[in-house]
């Protein structure tokens, strides 16, 4: 059923037909309606620690009755889970010659009732022993912020092997899909969590319009990645060393209209050291050097970072002064760079991944040690003091899919717009070739442009091997990563202008990256080769912004 949504004539259809062929485009293969309709009208069994679930009558303008699910509150199971009965081969086999994982699609009406920031995951199988084994598994998820009804559509190799959405390994057999299940995310931490969901069905489509990266269009020489982009900054990470090198410098300045110190402008970096009579000794020898060029070649800077619990040095780890005396040290520090660079560095992350991991809880760090909880407030205002026209951002990795990171975040987020802090978030995209999807991309950004911040997508780096599985970058991994880089570019394109604020690569050539020195074996996630050669992600990324 929909609230307040207009039917589409295919969804009034489906209501009619177990299965309908569509202008010979499409079948539809309804599952259920929960109106007794359906291949598997009515058997749907749930599972877990529900704290209620079944079907919903019908309500004012409803199109019949749907399931809802609810979460009590406990993990004692540690999952919650409705299921439909399960017979192989809900599709037949003879509709699916000649199609592949690429034709077939899971459509659905979906709802979070009244619990915003419901983690919801759906999953399919293909094979028997469901209940205890993995591998027949597959799951796809995604946050609902917003609980009106809505019709989503998701192609199958959307679907994650073993229960993790990440994991695009294997593929689904669509010769088999037998059972579908949906759940909420017992550890997504929302003190509610709640799904209703209609209409369940798999669509074989004969025809798969091309979207994304398309591998056949050229791409003309004279454009670049800066003149694609009409609103917003496009960004490269730079070190002091490679922005005097003229091969770096060359593409730097072709390319880009912002730079962000990679690492040059970090605490660690800068802070030497505090004389007896406390007064800061500060090294700008290496972070002069990026300003100085960016001033040189009309670039914007994007200040990185004031405050990082990675990058400190050791005589602030091991200050041995009282809690008010690291505070003033602190405020000094912040000022002073703040001050150095007003009217030079047009933004800053004042604070970078304060939240733990799957937690909505501050990372153990000195400044929260030493500061107290509202040590990333303190950081704020004393950049602000500092300069009241610069932009100050919040910056973390995870938070397009780590609902509990997330929901910390914002927790500060908001306290900081409160107190006139904050004037952007910067999203963290060191993601993967297949994970995270467009939707959830679009969801999380959201969070952002609905509190009218302006938005970052920082740190672009789309890892092409991240279990380590290969040995070389194969033509598959090339064009996967082509299209996510195409999935990034086109949600961050269609925010609201007054939205935006700079879209950052996180280095240039892929043997500049920090991936394969982290994980310990061959990656590929930039734009450009290690001769400097443009990638299929480099055009991806210009046919995003053309779209």
């Amino acid at each position: 059923m929909n609230f307040l949504k207009p039917f589409t004539v295919l969804t009034l259809i489906m209501l009619l037909f177990a299965q309908l062929s569509f202008a010979q485009e499409e079948t539809t293969y309804l599952i259920t309606d929960f109106d007794g309709n359906g291949i598997l009208p009515n058997a749907w069994q749930s599972y877990g620690d529900l704290g209620s679930h079944g079907v919903v009558s019908a309500k004012p303008n409803s199109d019949g009755k749907f399931y809802e699910q609810v979460w009590n509150g406990s993990t004692d199971e540690g999952y919650i889970v409705s299921q439909s009965d399960i017979t192989f081969r809900l599709i037949p086999k003879k509709k699916l010659k000649d199609k592949t994982i690429d034709n077939v699609f899971l459509r659905l009406d979906i709802s979070c009732g009244g619990a915003p920031g419901t983690k919801i995951n759906i999953v399919l199988v293909d094979g028997p022993n469901d209940c205890c084994s993995n591998d027949v598994n597959w799951q796809y998820s995604f946050v609902k912020n917003t609980c009106e009804w809505e019709t989503i559509e998701i192609n199958l190799a959307e679907f994650g092997y073993a229960y993790d959405p990440s994991n695009h390994e294997k593929s689904i057999n669509i010769n088999k899909v037998g059972r579908v299940k949906i759940g909420v995310d017992v550890f997504s931490g929302t003190k509610r969590q709640l799904v209703q969901f209609d209409n369940v069905a798999l669509v074989v489509k004969d025809k798969v319009a091309v979207t994304g990266y398309d591998p056949s269009a050229s791409i003309a020489d004279t454009n670049t990645l800066k003149n694609g982009a009409k609103d917003f900054f496009v960004g490269i990470a730079v070190n002091p060393s490679r922005v005097q090198d003229a091969n770096y410098s060359a593409v730097y300045t072709k390319e880009f209209n912002s730079v962000t110190a990679e690492n040059a402008m970090k605490m660690k970096s800068i802070f030497k050291g505090i004389d007896s009579e406390g007064n800061l000794n500060l090294d700008w020898t290496n972070s002069d050097l990026i300003v100085d060029f960016a001033e040189a070649n009309g670039l914007n800077v994007h200040g990185h970072t004031l405050i990082w619990h990675e990058s400190i040095p050791d005589f602030i780890k091991t200050f041995t002064g009282t809690n008010q005396e690291f505070e003033s040290i602190i405020e000094k520090y912040i000022t002073a760079v703040v001050t150095r660079y007003k009217d030079k560095v047009d933004s800053w992350d004042v604070v970078n991944e304060a939240i733990t991991d799957n937690s909505s809880a501050l990372r153990p760090s000195v400044f929260l040690e030493r500061m107290g909880p509202d040590y990333v407030k303190k950081c704020f205002q004393y950049a602000r003091n500092a300069d009241q026209e610069v932009k100050l951002f919040y910056n973390d990795y995870n938070l397009v899919f780590d609902t509990q990171k997330q929901k910390g975040a914002f927790e500060i987020i908001d306290d900081l717009m409160a107190n006139n802090l904050i004037d952007g978030v910067g999203y963290q995209m060191h993601i993967d070739y297949n994970f995270p999807n467009k939707q959830a991309l679009q969801t999380a950004t959201a969070l952002i442009v609905k509190r009218k911040l302006l938005v970052h997508f920082s740190e672009l780096d789309v890892k092409t091997n991240p279990k380590g599985a290969i040995a070389e970058f194969t033509e598959k991994r090339n064009n996967a990563q082509a299209q996510k880089v195409y999935e990034v570019v086109e949600v961050y394109n269609a925010i609201p202008t007054e939205n935006k604020y700079a879209l950052t690569v996180w280095g240039l050539k892929d043997d500049d990256s920090w991936v394969t020195p982290r994980y310990g074996f061959l990656d590929w996630p930039l734009l450009f080769d290690s001769s400097f050669g443009k990638k299929k992600a480099y055009a991806a990324f210009i046919q995003a912004l053309e779209k």
